[in-house]
């Protein structure tokens, strides 16, 4: 598979023309009814030069799921580097881990395709995807514990077991799909308890 990560697309724009393209396709008519020649029309070329890019729509959905993990990882490191109250900074962290992708697959008819889809094409981009996430919020944690800004006495001081459950939980959000307003109010929910766990003394 020739999966495509951030930096390429930084580099070539027609291909984050043919992940949008292929994106709003998928929202828009679901994985299965989406042709090639879709992607191809909504990139603006034709499907011959559509092809010299991608095998197929299989190729171009798990180009888009590394994509949504590498933008992911970025916004989140993005918003742990500020200097933000606890429970905001969640919240923010939170939302950046959701991201537009997210909010477009929940307003989506085809969402729940869509989400099965790729755990069934794209399950090792979703599983190495999600281990950086959990790393991320690990090392974060472990670092705000060593300075005293938090305590992580909640989970016995294992900052990977506590990084785990903040990503179950954000998952478990996601069952039954919410609609995105309500999505949202959940997520910053958790975050308040999870800011509320967390607080030293």
């Amino acid at each position: 598979m020739h999966d495509q990560t951030k930096p390429d697309l930084a580099q070539d724009p027609r291909r984050k023309a043919i992940l949008k393209a292929a994106f709003e396709a998928f929202c828009s008519y679901g994985f299965r009814r989406t042709s090639m020649e879709d992607i191809a029309r909504g990139a603006g070329m034709s499907r011959a030069a559509l092809y010299l890019h991608y095998r197929n729509k299989e190729d171009i959905f798990r180009s888009l799921a590394q994509f949504y993990y590498d933008d992911a990882a970025a916004q989140i490191e993005s918003v742990l580097s500020r200097d933000l109250p606890l429970q905001e900074t969640l919240a923010q962290a939170f939302a950046a881990q959701s991201g537009q992708i997210f909010e477009a697959l929940l307003s989506s008819p085809h969402g729940n395709e869509l989400l099965d889809t790729k755990y069934a094409s794209s399950a090792d981009i979703a599983q190495a995807g999600e281990a950086r996430l959990v790393g991320i919020y690990a090392g974060w944690l472990q670092q705000a514990a060593a300075t005293g800004r938090i305590t992580l006495a909640v989970s016995g001081g294992d900052a990977t077991a506590l990084a785990n459950t903040m990503m179950a939980a954000l998952h478990g959000l996601k069952a039954p799909r919410p609609s995105p307003d309500s999505y949202s109010a959940a997520m910053r929910l958790l975050a308040h308890v999870f800011a509320r766990a967390i607080t030293t003394g």
